[in-house]
């Protein structure tokens, strides 16, 4: 699909080499858009440039403090303005809370949180005069807590305060946060062995064509899951349907513990 807002535009993409970051490389590939792809896994960033010969790459850990400046670096380089930025890469953490992986805390919270606001700013500084629009993937568990998820759901809800606060100071209109929930991709399989997805999943595809669809229009808040936004609603008068959900969790998220003991 063709989007006009992406046509010949200077796109940055972050955690690009895989999931809902390759799709939206390869999605984006009809407007015709200059596109830099970033991810810290030199091996998916070549298998990138195969498929997507056209496209730049750049190799970025954003863990590292240091990994929005190599990005700034590029862009005033080669690039005279960044039109959008997919802040896209992240990571999971999961298992029971006092057993996640707390010594690396600040590496997740710098990759997760840190990295994506930081670089938001850093582009619009660098172009002040140029309309720009700054796309960050959050998630549903930003809204609700899932059980095996305490730091990565910390880290979500985290964005989603901060975003609050500048929507709320009327300075954040360059700005846009996605909600995905569970994705059918490798992403959650990094975070342990056989770690429980949440039910309803959705494809890569899926979600990244919802994502540039609310980008392309400027919108503040995407749901690429119209069913997790009308649960968002009606939850706010039915409470019971979030105990429900929350009590299904809890379940699976206990098969889970049960299954790790016997093995």
């Amino acid at each position: 699909m063709v989007y006009k807002a992406f046509t010949e535009a200077k796109i940055i993409i972050t955690g690009a080499g895989s999931g809902i970051g390759k799709e939206l490389v390869g999605q984006l590939q009809e407007s015709k858009p200059q596109i830099l792809a970033v991810d810290f896994d030199s091996n998916k960033l070549w298998e990138l440039r195969e498929e997507f010969p056209e496209i730049s790459t750049l190799l970025v850990d954003l863990s590292e403090k240091s990994g929005n400046k190599k990005i700034l670096d590029w862009v005033k380089v080669n690039w005279d303005r960044v039109d959008f930025c997919f802040a896209n890469a992240g990571k999971a953490e999961f298992g029971p809370n006092k057993d996640q992986n707390w010594g690396e805390m600040d590496k997740l919270f710098q990759l997760n949180v840190h990295s994506p606001i930081q670089l938001g700013y850093m582009l619009k500084e660098a172009f002040p005069h140029h309309p720009y629009r700054h796309i960050i993937t959050a998630s549903a568990m930003a809204y609700w807590p899932i059980p095996g998820y305490s730091l990565y759901g910390a880290t979500k809800s985290a964005l989603l305060q901060w975003a609050r606060t500048l929507w709320a100071e009327k300075t954040g209109s360059w700005l846009s946060l996605v909600f995905p929930i569970a994705t059918k991709t490798a992403f959650f399989e990094t975070a342990g062995k056989d770690v429980p997805q949440a039910w309803p999943r959705q494809t890569a595809e899926w979600v990244a064509s919802e994502t540039l669809r609310g980008a392309a229009k400027g919108k503040k808040r995407i749901y690429p899951s119209k069913l997790f936004f009308f649960m968002l609603i009606i939850t706010r008068f039915l409470r019971f349907l979030k105990r429900i959900v929350a009590m299904i969790e809890y379940r699976r998220y206990k098969n889970w513990l049960e299954k790790q003991s016997e093995s």
